[in-house]
């Protein structure tokens, strides 16, 4: 399962030689603050999961007052865990097709399970061999697949931060 994570790196910079952090756009060679609380590339920066953490952690910095901040949101895609399916779910019955028979009846099976037609790509005789070994697991390729096994696309996990709501001051 996929999942885009967001982190927050502390870009600091000199008030007295730039007005902003003048890395954008070329992050690796900016400056950011270490786990060590030392200047450092981009290697070395230490990340944090919210931009409250960031913060607090570079306020702990002793050169706090003579550098200024800013936050740097990091995204990158993250493979996790996949989740855990009952047995009798299409994805659990695939998982162990894939586990356990040949890269052709893997295919078979999984033109199956996303309703491809099957008859057209394969002869008889490939057919029949196929049909038999996946009827171990309950698939029979000469039906229909039933609306159950229907696999559907997993959608990927993205994090993303709190939005504030603005608020009016009078």
């Amino acid at each position: 399962m996929d999942i885009l994570k967001l982190s927050y790196l502390i870009g600091v910079y000199d008030p007295a030689n730039d007005d902003t952090w003048p890395w954008h756009f070329q992050y690796e060679y900016g400056q950011y603050l270490s786990a060590k609380r030392r200047v450092c590339g981009r290697a070395r920066a230490a990340e944090f999961a919210t931009e409250k953490e960031a913060r607090d952690f570079y306020f702990l910095w002793k050169h706090a007052r003579a550098f200024k901040f800013e936050l740097i949101p990091v995204q990158y895609w993250v493979t996790g865990p996949d989740p855990v399916y009952p047995p009798e779910h299409p994805r659990s019955i695939l998982r162990a097709i894939l586990a356990h028979e040949p890269h052709s009846v893997r295919v078979t099976a999984s033109f199956w399970f996303y309703d491809q037609d099957i008859p057209t790509l394969y002869s008889a005789k490939t057919l029949k061999k196929h049909r038999e070994a996946l009827l171990k697991y309950g698939i029979d390729i000469d039906q229909p697949r039933p609306a159950h096994l229907e696999i559907k696309p997993e959608q990927p996990v993205i994090q993303e931060p709190e939005k504030h709501g603005l608020r009016i001051v009078k």
